[in-house]
């Protein structure tokens, strides 16, 4: 442990010892601030203060280590630079063949819109550009598309430009063209997300990754090895790091001597699972590394769409800031149904008489549309009701994804929806796949089931951007979470993923198009 002074406590120790060193002096000796020997004693005092922080500072660096800041909030102990040479020394990659280290921000993939064509066949090269509506965001095009319109019927790929989760996109958001060909419309909408994006690797991402390497040394083919491996794994061919989030391991899952690993990538969903070819490059890996003994497999996590979860919360809004939490209407627990809509409108059979009375009174109030249609967000739709004309109600805003008339449906809407949803799909996606098997690793204690209790947790601790309680409380507390698995109905039980352990990966949970809605 070094003990660390300050400038005055180091001043004060020098002229405390000039003090006795000029003690028998004849002439008493000026100690004052402004002296010679004080001006001396202070000068002593911040060059000892510059050097204590450099010998602080490698005593940081000398082991990879958290510590606590004065706010309670680890960070790491070890600077940016020692961090890289440890990660040098321990063989930790980064995302560039060849260099170890913090791994670069990435782009975004797997985007899609469908261009407005008002000429026929007009060529869209491919890399041409475009930007979000904050002018902060570039994409391009992957590949050169011709169109068939008008009305064009040829969609183009995006990836980003830019990098970093940034430019994570949703479906719905609009595009403008920087230098649009002759005869497309300015703007295109996302039909598909850009996603899988992620910032660059922080000073604690790389300490934890570094601190599992230093734990969990190599040791000819451990569980963690297998984890380790997959994590930081790269294209045999090109070299090119293969950006696996998570990886779990099952050992002896399809008998003795096998390995079974299952990868997932940074994202939301069913954007979570690895690509046929990612695997197959993840196969070719392993096989590399494994020892010559080991039969060891790659696998996605199974996600199948009829396995979809729905998640059904009944959450009471706290009272504070004057009501501000509160329901727009009360819906009385009861759904409406969409007989049909537009872009910016829902038709239902019979409006709710408090969502009409809500709007006489002079409110817009808020509905949450729970939208099942591929593409959608697993987050309710929510949005002001500006009009009603018959039973037809005017939205503030456009869909993002069209809603499925006679399946899709809403409930009352209210400023904790979107807070509340947000938090438990944070919680999902940070589930990991099934240990039903009994195989999985079991120094790699990963959460794989959705829990009541937990969910109720999460709920309960939203809080505001200032830090208020949003939820007062979850009543009845034995029905106030409840799932369902598919088509299947909602109850209040637990879910665990499978795992039916025939050529198929460990089951995955993850919410389907419009799997949260958050009731009163």
């Amino acid at each position: 442990m070094i003990t660390i002074y300050t400038e005055d406590q180091l001043t004060a120790s020098a002229l405390a010892y000039f003090r006795v060193s000029f003690a028998n002096n004849s002439t008493p000796v000026d100690l004052s601030d402004r002296s010679f020997l004080g001006l001396l004693a202070r000068a002593f005092a911040r060059f000892f203060v510059l050097m204590q922080s450099q010998v602080m500072q490698a005593n940081n660096d000398a082991i990879p280590a958290y510590q606590q800041d004065a706010d309670g909030n680890l960070r790491s102990k070890t600077s940016r630079a020692a961090l890289e040479q440890w990660a040098f020394v321990f063989g930790l990659p980064s995302d560039v063949a060849g260099v170890y280290g913090a791994r670069g921000a990435t782009i975004s993939t797997g985007g899609a819109g469908l261009p407005t064509a008002t000429a026929p066949a007009v060529l869209i090269p491919a890399g041409t550009q475009a930007r979000d509506g904050t002018s902060q965001i570039t994409v391009e095009t992957t590949a050169a598309v011709t169109t068939d319109g008008p009305p064009n019927t040829q969609p183009v790929q995006f990836v980003s430009v830019t990098k970093g989760t940034k430019a994570n996109l949703s479906a719905g958001s609009i595009l403008t063209w920087i230098a649009p060909p002759i005869g497309i419309s300015s703007t295109i909408t996302l039909t598909s997300a850009l996603q899988k994006a992620r910032d660059a690797e922080s000073d604690m991402e790389l300490l934890a990754r570094l601190l599992q390497r230093i734990q969990n040394p190599q040791r000819g083919g451990t569980a963690a090895d297998y984890r380790f491996w997959a994590e930081n794994a790269f294209n045999v061919l090109t070299g090119a790091a293969l950006d696996i989030f998570r990886a779990y391991t099952y050992p002896l899952r399809d008998g003795l001597g096998t390995v079974d690993e299952c990868a997932t990538l940074n994202g939301s969903g069913t954007a979570r699972a690895p690509s046929a070819s990612l695997i197959t490059a993840l196969q070719a890996y392993l096989n590399f590394v494994r020892p010559v003994t080991a039969v060891v497999t790659a696998y996605p996590p199974e996600m199948a769409a009829g396995r979809a979860l729905r998640l059904r919360v009944r959450a009471q809004p706290s009272t504070a800031k004057n009501g501000t939490y509160a329901y727009d209407w009360d819906d009385f627990a009861t759904l409406t149904t969409i007989t049909g809509h537009t872009a910016n409108s829902v038709t239902v059979a019979a409006i709710p008489p408090n969502l009409t009375a809500a709007f006489a009174a002079g409110k817009k109030p808020r509905i949450q549309v729970i939208i099942s249609t591929a593409g959608a967000s697993a987050l309710p739709f929510v949005a002001r009701v500006t009009g009603i004309a018959g039973t037809t109600l005017t939205l503030e805003r456009s869909f993002t994804v069209q809603p499925t008339d006679a399946v899709d449906y809403f409930w009352a809407g209210s400023p904790i929806v979107d807070s509340i949803a947000q938090r438990v799909l944070d919680y999902v996606d940070q589930l990991g796949p099934s240990r039903a098997s009994g195989t999985a690793d079991p120094d790699d204690a990963w959460e794989d089931t959705l829990r009541l209790e937990r969910v109720i947790d999460v709920v309960m601790e939203t809080r505001d951007t200032d830090g208020t309680r949003m939820v007062l409380s979850m009543q009845p507390y034995a029905t106030c979470v409840q799932t369902a698995i598919g088509a299947g109905a909602f109850n209040p039980v637990d879910r665990q993923p499978r795992d039916i352990r025939v050529g198929v990966g460990p089951e995955l949970l993850f919410l389907r198009p419009g799997g949260i809605e958050v009731i009163k």
